[in-house]
């Protein structure tokens, strides 16, 4: 098994490059659901996905549905309600503050 990275270690990577291991596990988070993998991780039932899915980005394979978990967490952003700030503005304000 392949140890974690030191801080120093992630610090003195190129601003903009990406480990192997960071794509990795990008690909094994970002994956493809059924239905009702879709509807449990976005808390809503079956029945209101599926009434939802003319505004819901799907794709239609033979005849079963499957939804790409990045596409519904950016579909579910459009209701997000409440906040005082955006994820968008915290990170850029931080990177604004480290001088990136």
């Amino acid at each position: 098994m392949e140890r974690e990275p030191t801080q120093q270690e992630i610090s003195q990577q190129p601003v903009g490059v990406v480990s192997v291991r960071e794509v990795l596990l990008y690909l094994s988070q970002d994956r493809y659901l059924g239905k009702k993998e879709a509807a449990a991780y976005t808390s809503l039932s079956i029945r209101n996905l599926e009434a939802r899915l003319p505004e819901i980005p799907h794709y239609r394979v033979g005849g079963k549905i499957l939804f790409k978990k990045s596409e519904l967490d950016r579909w579910l952003s459009q209701f997000r309600e409440g906040g005082t700030q955006s994820l968008d503005l915290i990170v850029n304000e931080t990177l604004e503050a480290l001088g990136k």
